[in-house]
């Protein structure tokens, strides 16, 4: 069995998550097919209007400490010989390819002409048109919240604005945003100090998850969900205090020695 992989080029979550995934896919009998890499985005901004973001909103003391987190994310990269995507396609000899937009014309192609028949999808970009109509592919996106509650960009803010249950959910992908079928989800019965520690969580059980949800699809079990449907955009800094308020935290010094669960 094969998968494609459309992902962000984001060398400190991203492509960690990746070198996770690739030996836990192998290891299941799941090779990928092809590595698909897009423009680093948040919502609409992309580059550095993304630092600037959450320079704005969390300001400069939490922003400075997730500037040293990512850095040592990096330097942990550099250590392990794997430095961005090319470093790591090559270790395993997986092609792969950066293209601006997931809509765009070569990779429907490759998609139609290879008949792999599942891409995993770990980006902001959304997918449009035609792309989401390739008969029998299925595009699986996770999302860190119990769907249908906490659509939308940074589901963990307004879960702890709300006081309500953290989770995961995986999901195929249609032309509404987190709307799809239901094919994987979990509740975690788990007390975060921070996003930060949240975000190592998920992302360190990924692999495993995304493997059930597979599985999943492969039985046709599709989950119904009875969580109260809800969205919100990438949070403002009236959240923020919001979050604050609510005893909330971005980032803390302890969440420096867990960079293993993303390492």
């Amino acid at each position: 069995m094969k998968v494609n992989i459309l992902i962000d080029n984001d060398k400190c979550w991203n492509l960690n998550i990746l070198k996770k995934l690739i030996p836990y896919l192998n290891s299941c009998g799941i090779k990928i097919n092809h590595i698909w890499i897009l423009p680093k985005k948040l919502s609409k901004y992309s580059g550095l209007k993304i630092s600037l973001w959450y320079l704005e909103i969390f300001g400069i003391i939490v922003f400075l400490k997730l500037i040293i987190f990512y850095f040592l994310v990096l330097i942990n990269n550099l250590i392990n010989g794997i430095n961005n995507f090319e470093d790591l396609a090559n270790r395993y000899k997986i092609k792969f390819t950066y293209i601006k937009s997931p809509n765009q014309k070569i990779l429907f192609n490759k998609i139609k002409l290879n008949q792999v028949k599942y891409s995993i999808i770990i980006t902001d970009h959304i997918l449009k048109g035609k792309i989401l109509k390739i008969k029998k592919h299925f595009f699986i996106n996770k999302h860190s919240s119990l769907l249908p509650s906490f659509k939308g960009l940074m589901p963990y803010f307004l879960t702890k604005i709300m006081k309500e249950k953290n989770g995961v959910t995986f999901h195929l992908v249609n032309e509404k945003i987190d709307k799809g079928k239901i094919i994987y989800q979990k509740v975690f019965n788990k007390k975060f100090n921070s996003m930060i520690e949240f975000y190592l969580y998920v992302f360190n059980r990924y692999p495993y998850d995304l493997v059930k949800s597979i599985n999943n699809i492969k039985k046709k079990k599709f989950l119904k969900s009875f969580y109260k449907s809800s969205y919100f955009s990438l949070p403002k800094k009236k959240q923020y205090l919001q979050f604050l308020g609510k005893g909330g935290k971005i980032i803390l010094i302890s969440d420096f020695f867990k960079l293993n669960k993303l390492v």
